[in-house]
């Protein structure tokens, strides 16, 4: 809870994956992949609740050992490829309001691909989205900066010649001139509980929250998987 605005720490994590076979409960440094996103959400000193919205029995049961909620599996037709996490943070929500009289003022989306991010973290964001945001549809997304190179990205047209993707790019030749650019890493989302069920469609008001690039990894691949062993086990102390 923020001051006196409860809020909801929703984890999606359905079975299919087309780079790593289950790779939300993959072993990493001695934990399934999905327990380090739910240890980070239950030592956050914001969240009340912890969530994980699955389709797996499996996948369910090593989320409850972790020490996280599932009241509920997901349908399975919210979890294909081309589900939208929109869809089942909505049939998340309305399972609570349905079967426990249960209301969340704000959301707080993580993936479970990103064990980097902290309890740390999450306290970080949530107070700085309460103390910056200008309007209650402002969403939080967590963001790293892209090299000022970026700047100079180009791209070809249907004529075959190539040009500029920012017109900045073309006002200056100097990197230091160049506008800041970000990437989203997908690590934290924060908004109202009833913007972030269309989190989709609400994209003109995104708050940025800057991480490390070093924090940032997201499991998509075996060398990103052996890359986050590597931190997390220097961070635990255990050597490579």
């Amino acid at each position: 809870m923020y001051e006196s605005l409860k809020i909801l720490s929703f984890i999606g994590a359905r079975v299919g994956s087309k780079g790593l076979k289950n790779k939300n409960i993959l072993d990493l440094a001695g934990k399934p992949l999905i327990a380090w996103t739910i240890e980070a959400s239950r030592c956050s000193k914001y969240i009340d609740r912890t969530i994980v919205s699955t389709d797996g029995k499996q996948i369910a049961e090593i989320a409850k050992q972790a020490g996280a909620d599932v009241p509920f599996l997901r349908p399975t037709e919210l979890a294909t490829d081309e589900s939208l996490l929109d869809e089942a943070m909505q049939h998340c929500v309305q399972w609570l309001a349905n079967n426990e009289h249960r209301v969340y003022d704000y959301i707080l989306l993580l993936q479970p691909t990103s064990p980097l991010r902290t309890a740390e973290h999450i306290d970080q964001a949530v107070e700085y989205y309460f103390k910056n945001k200008k309007t209650r549809q402002d969403i939080l997304i967590s963001v790293t900066r892209a090299p000022k190179k970026v700047g100079w990205l180009m791209q070809q047209n249907q004529s075959g010649y190539i040009g500029f993707c920012f017109d900045d790019s073309q006002r200056g030749s100097r990197r230091q001139d160049l506008p800041e650019y970000y990437f989203p890493n997908g690590v934290i989302y924060l908004g109202l509980t009833t913007v972030m069920q269309h989190l989709s469609k609400n994209v003109s008001r995104l708050l940025p929250f800057m991480m490390e690039s070093e924090v940032s990894i997201d499991i998509d691949s075996k060398k990103d998987l052996q890359e986050a062993m590597k931190i997390l086990r220097n961070r635990i102390g255990i050597n490579v």
